[in-house]
């Protein structure tokens, strides 16, 4: 197997161009078909709420150890948004299956950090059910904190509402990406091609392959 010069490779391109410009185009089609025709789109709402922890009688009044404990307990708020007791509520109020609603809906309770602020997440075919899910995990969540810590310091901030863009598939993405492995693909194809041909079809192949001098050449003759 002959190592392949940057004039080789210039070459082989040139002379499979039809191969690399087929495939891309090919893989092109074939994505687009996919993402547009059989691809369900999906929908993300998020509910964002604030959780606060008062620990001393002024309403209007939040001191450092506050903040700090909120910080602490947002770790514990988020397992228990995710708890049985507050997904089978919502299943039963929204009358879905009592299945994993956390896996089946892609729930996700997330916090930036330093912060307090919770963003509560649900993801489904349909956005006004996504955005339902949200707010309803956000509404029986504050139930429970309410119920097991007997303080109230969750407060909704931005309630979900009904997405009206998908928030998958990534269409344009998943269409430039198969469009570059197609391309990547010929490519390799035509290379691999040329390096497993042992044919040898010029004086140039000879020189390479058998390391002597060419001698000479029988030029091509046209028979009239």
């Amino acid at each position: 197997m002959q190592e392949l010069t940057l004039k080789d490779i210039y070459r082989i391109i040139i002379n499979r161009i039809w191969l690399i410009a087929v495939l891309p185009c090919v893989a092109l089609i074939g994505a687009t078909i996919v993402v547009y025709f059989f691809i369900q789109p999906t929908y993300t709402a998020t509910t964002t709420m604030y959780v606060l922890n008062k620990q001393n009688n002024d309403a209007n009044t939040v001191n450092y150890s506050d903040l700090q404990s909120s910080q602490l307990l947002t770790a514990d708020y988020r397992e228990l948004a995710l708890s049985k007791r507050v997904l089978s509520a919502v299943a039963i109020e929204l009358g879905l299956s009592s299945g994993n609603i956390a896996s089946e809906y892609g729930i996700k309770i997330t916090s930036a950090n330093n912060t307090r602020v919770i963003q509560i997440s649900a993801t489904a075919t349909d956005p006004l059910l996504a955005s339902s899910l949200a707010n309803a995990i956000g509404r029986e969540f504050s139930v429970c904190v309410v119920e097991i810590m007997d303080v109230n310091n969750v407060s909704v901030v931005d309630a979900a509402v009904p997405p009206h863009e998908p928030s998958a598939p990534k269409k344009m993405q998943i269409i430039a990406i198969a469009t570059l492995a197609g391309l990547i693909l010929a490519v390799g194809i035509a290379l691999l091609i040329e390096m497993l041909n042992t044919t040898i079809r010029s004086g140039e192949d000879i020189e390479k392959v058998l390391e002597m001098a060419l001698l000479a050449k029988i030029p091509k003759v046209k028979l009239s």
